[in-house]
């Protein structure tokens, strides 16, 4: 949506102000070119890098499933670590690249003064991507998980694969589906409680507005933790990783090695999702992201 406004010129002739969108962007001259450039090259970077990777380790999963090691497709790759690492630098560059890609889509950069730090803050208005979008990232993620960490140990529980014990293919087909069922894991917890705090922070904030006190020591500590920082999201990668290696420990190990993994996971996603729900203590909208330079 873009707005435009009527202004006085110095002569008391109307003039008009430049067209802005809902975050209040000039949606014409060198910024808002600099902004669409900007997302159009990261959301294709960072989407392609996703798609690579994703790519890299099904096509490892297909191979050593098989009982062919990644140096038998690509002999230059002696134990085939540069192939293993491949995906998860994609990971990182498709992370960095829709940063910016996304924020200068959805996002508008401003700096407000907090007297708390000489050096101030740095404040994004974020327009939010819908719930659908949203639960669509989380299925998909979850589906990433179950294919990459479940498959492998259903195969093998079938007897479908064809590596030999001890052989290099067994060891690169269990690295891979621990490695990416970690990351797989870590992501969809991570989204799953940010739809949790999506679906509930503004509307909790709305009912719960006058018992907040701006600057008291409760509100400053829920916009130091779950707003600026957002600890909830890290607390919850760190279940997901213990929640998505469990299947696989407790497949390559015993059921009592993986219980521990499943306890810690259960707690920590719990911990999070009751962060979420109470994130609308720190008083700002859920819209605004914050962090301190």
């Amino acid at each position: 949506m873009t707005t435009k406004a009527q202004g006085t010129g110095p002569h008391g002739g109307g003039r008009k102000k430049p067209a802005t969108d809902s975050l209040g962007r000039r949606t014409t001259g060198r910024g808002a070119r600099a902004r669409r450039i900007i997302s159009i090259v990261g959301n294709t970077v960072g989407t392609v890098a996703l798609v690579l990777g994703l790519a890299t380790v099904f096509s490892v999963l297909a191979l050593t499933v098989r009982g062919k090691s990644i140096s038998s497709a690509l002999p230059e790759d002696i134990g085939g670590a540069t192939t293993l690492m491949f995906p998860a630098v994609m990971a990182l560059v498709s992370m960095i690249a829709l940063f910016f890609g996304q924020y200068a889509a959805r996002g508008r950069w401003g700096t407000g003064k907090d007297s708390r730090f000489s050096s101030g803050s740095v404040t994004v208005l974020l327009r939010p991507i819908s719930v659908g979008w949203h639960a669509a990232l989380l299925a998909l993620a979850l589906v990433v998980w179950g294919l990459v960490a479940l498959g492998p140990v259903v195969l093998d529980v079938q007897g479908r694969i064809a590596a030999e014990d001890y052989s290099e293919a067994l060891g690169e087909m269990w690295f891979t589906a621990n490695a990416y069922g970690a990351l797989s894991g870590a992501l969809a917890a991570m989204i799953g409680v940010s739809l949790v705090k999506k679906l509930t922070y503004n509307r909790s904030l709305q009912r719960h507005a006058s018992s907040i006190q701006d600057g008291s020591p409760s509100q400053l500590r829920w916009r130091s933790v779950s707003h600026i920082w957002r600890t909830e999201i890290g607390i919850a990668a760190v279940a997901g990783i213990a929640l998505g290696l469990a299947p696989l420990i407790a497949h390559l190990g015993s059921l009592t090695e993986a219980l521990p993994f499943v306890a810690v996971g259960v707690a920590l996603l719990a911990g999070a999702i009751a962060m979420a729900l109470n994130a609308w203590r720190s008083g700002l909208p859920v819209e605004r992201v914050e962090s301190y330079t």
